[in-house]
C-alpha cells in the first residue's frame, strides 16, 4: 500500500460546513474533510482523463479510485511544522484540571483520575511522554444576502448570516491511501496543479488552497510501529476520525457493543468492553453532482477512546489491515480511521512549551476576547467590501453599452463564437485564472487558437477602435486599468481612491480594489459585452 502525502496551504478561509450552529450560520469543521478532497479530485480526473462512459460508475478505474474504498481520502489535519508530522485529534481520555487555563501537563484518565477534569480540545502530536498541542485558527465573517440583479439586499432576500470558517495562512497535511501502487501515481498526477478550491462559497472569497506534494509515500498515522505498542495488557482503540456504525437491523448506532463486535471480527479475537471516553455528533455531507445533502447519521467523534480487555494475542497482519483499511461506513471519505494502543500506559504527558504558547493564543477565552475587540473592524471590513462590490456592479452596468457596437452590421462575430467566448470566460471566472481564455484567443495574437474564419470575425469587429480579440487581451492583461479609468471618470471623478486604485473607507477600515477582484470584474465585462452583442444580432434577425 502506498500513501500520497501532501500539504494544503490555505490562501483563503475554508468553509467545510458541519451541522453545528443555528439556521443563519455555517460553522466549519476544524479540519478539511476527506470527502471534500475526493470531490475536488474527481473533478480534476474527469477533465484530465475524460472517461468515455456516460455514467462514470461504469468505469472500473473511476470506481476503484473514488468510490469502492480501494482508495481512501483521509481528513487533512493541522501540520506540525517543527516535527514535520500530521497532527491528530487529541484523545478524549487526555484531560486537564478545569482551573488550569495553561496546562503544563495533561493527565491520561485511563491510568489516573483527577478532580474536575476538562477535555483538552484540538489536535496533538505525541512523542513518548511529551505532547504538542495545536488548535485551528478560525475566522468569523458576517454576510448579507444580495439580490443577484440589484447587487444588494431587498425585502424577502436580505438575510444576515454568519460564516465561522477555517482561517487563511494555515497548513494542513492530507493523505490518500492507495491499495495499488499505480493508483498512487494517478493521484499524484491530479495534484500537480498547485491551485485548488475546496468547500462552500468559493465565489465569495472562500476555498483557495495551494498543494505541496511530499516525497514520503509511507503510511503511519501515529508514528509508532505495532511492535512498540503490542505489549500493553489492555487494548485501547482511539478514533482518528469520526466513525459510522450500523447495528444488525441496518440502523446507524453509537453502541460500544457494536464496535466491540466489529473489532473482534476484524482482529480475529474476542474483546471484552471495559470503558470509553467518547462523544457523539451528527454528520452529513453534500453531493455536488446531485446538488443535494447526504443523509444525516449519528457518528462517534474523532478522539473517542475505547478500552477493551483482550482475551488472546492479536496477529500483526490483522492490526495492519484494520488500521490501514479502517472500519465502519464511508471509509473512502476518511471515516473509520482507528489506532490501537496509541496512548501508552503513561499517567501524565508533559506539554511542549512552544506548542502551548500557540495553543493558548487560540484558547477559548482568548478567542472570545479577540472576537470582541475586532467585532467593529470585522463589520467595517464587511461593509466596505460590500459597498465596493456594489459600486463596481454599477460601474460594470455603465461600461457594457460603452464597449458594445450599437449596430448589428458592425458585429461580425457569429452567435456560436460569442457563446463559445462566454462559456470559456465563465470557466476562467470559475477557476479565477486567465488560462482558459488565453487558450481560446491566445495571450498574443500569433498564439490564438481561433480558426481562420473566427479570427477574421474577431478582427473585423471593433471595440474602442481596435479588434475585439485585441481589446479582450488588453482587458485581461491589465484588468485594473479599465476599472481605474472608469472609476475616475464616473461621478465627476469624486469616487474615493487610494494609491490610484478604487477604495472604500468605513470606520477606519479601507477596502482597496485588488488584482483578483479586478480580474473577476474583467471576466464579467467580457461576458456581458458578448451577451449584449448576441442580443443585438438576434434582435436584428427577427
Amino acid at each position: 500500500m502506498k500513501a500520497v502525502n501532501f500539504l494544503l496551504h490555505t490562501k483563503q478561509p475554508i468553509l467545510a460546513t458541519s451541522l453545528q450552529g443555528d439556521p443563519n450560520s455555517d460553522v466549519s469543521y476544524p479540519y478539511i474533510p476527506g470527502s471534500m478532497l475526493r470531490g475536488a479530485l474527481i473533478g480534476r480526473y474527469l477533465k484530465q482523463y475524460q472517461p468515455t462512459e456516460s455514467d462514470i460508475l461504469d468505469n472500473s478505474d473511476v470506481v476503484r479510485l473514488f468510490f469502492d474504498g480501494t482508495t481512501r481520502y483521509l481528513n487533512a489535519y493541522l501540520w506540525d511544522q517543527e516535527q514535520e508530522r500530521r497532527s491528530l485529534p487529541i484523545p478524549n481520555c487526555l484531560c486537564k484540571s478545569k482551573r488550569d487555563d495553561e496546562p503544563k501537563e495533561v493527565v491520561n484518565q485511563i491510568e489516573k483520575t483527577i478532580e474536575s477534569p476538562k477535555q483538552v480540545q484540538g489536535f496533538c502530536v505525541i512523542d513518548e511522554n511529551n505532547i504538542r498541542l495545536h488548535k485551528v485558527k478560525r475566522r468569523i465573517n458576517i454576510h448579507n444576502q444580495r439580490d443577484r440583479k440589484l447587487g444588494r439586499g431587498i425585502e424577502g432576500s436580505g438575510a444576515v448570516f454568519r460564516y465561522d470558517a477555517i482561517d487563511a495562512e494555515q497548513t494542513f497535511q492530507a493523505m490518500v491511501l492507495c491499495n495499488r501502487d499505480e493508483d498512487a501515481d494517478i493521484i499524484r498526477s491530479l495534484l500537480q496543479r498547485k491551485d485548488l478550491w475546496l468547500g462552500g462559497s468559493q465565489s465569495a472569497g472562500y476555498g483557495h488552497v495551494t498543494v505541496q506534494l511530499l516525497e514520503d509515500d509511507s503510511w503511519n498515522e501515529v508514528g509508532l510501529d505495532w511492535e512498540e505498542r503490542s505489549s500493553q495488557p489492555k487494548l485501547t482503540v482511539t478514533l482518528l476520525s469520526n466513525l459510522i456504525l450500523r447495528d444488525d437491523f441496518g440502523q446507524p448506532t453509537t453502541d460500544p457493543q457494536i464496535l466491540n463486535k466489529e473489532l473482534s471480527e476484524s482482529l480475529g479475537t474476542n474483546l471484552k468492553y471495559l470503558d470509553s471516553y467518547a462523544n457523539v455528533e451528527v454528520v452529513g455531507g453534500f453531493n455536488r453532482k446531485w446538488g443535494l445533502p447526504l443523509p444525516q447519521v449519528p457518528s462517534i467523534t474523532a478522539g473517542s477512546v475505547f478500552v477493551f480487555e483482550k482475551i488472546k494475542e492479536i496477529l500483526d497482519t490483522n492490526v495492519y489491515n484494520v488500521e490501514s483499511q479502517g472500519i465502519g461506513e464511508r471509509k473512502v471519505d476518511g471515516f473509520g480511521r482507528i489506532s490501537i494502543n496509541w496512548i501508552a500506559e503513561i499517567e501524565k504527558f508533559q506539554v511542549d512549551q512552544t506548542s502551548k504558547i500557540n495553543y493558548n493564543q487560540e484558547s477559548e477565552s482568548a478567542t472570545n476576547q479577540k472576537e470582541s475587540n475586532n467585532q467593529v473592524d470585522k463589520i467595517a471590513q464587511i461593509m466596505a467590501r460590500r459597498i465596493l462590490s456594489q459600486k463596481l456592479d454599477e460601474l460594470l452596468l455603465k461600461q457594457i453599452p460603452l464597449n458594445t457596437p450599437t449596430e448589428s452590421k458592425d458585429i461580425y462575430v457569429s452567435n456560436s463564437q460569442l457563446s463559445r467566448l462566454m462559456n470559456v470566460t465563465r470557466q476562467s471566472l470559475s477557476e479565477r485564472s486567465n488560462k482558459p481564455l488565453y487558450q481560446l484567443i491566445g495571450e498574443q495574437e500569433e498564439s490564438t487558437n481561433l480558426n481562420r474564419n473566427a479570427r477574421e470575425q474577431f478582427k473585423r469587429t471593433k471595440i474602442n477602435d481596435q479588434s475585439f480579440d485585441k481589446q479582450i487581451r488588453d482587458w485581461v492583461a491589465s484588468p485594473l486599468d479599465w476599472i481605474n479609468t472608469a472609476w475616475g471618470s464616473d461621478n465627476d471623478g469624486n469616487n474615493p481612491v487610494l494609491e490610484g486604485k478604487p477604495a472604500i473607507q468605513i470606520a477606519g477600515y479601507t477596502e482597496v480594489l485588488n488584482y483578483e477582484m479586478a480580474l473577476e470584474y474583467t471576466f464579467r465585462l467580457i461576458m456581458a459585452v458578448s451577451r449584449k452583442m448576441k442580443a443585438i444580432k438576434e434582435k436584428n434577425d427577427v
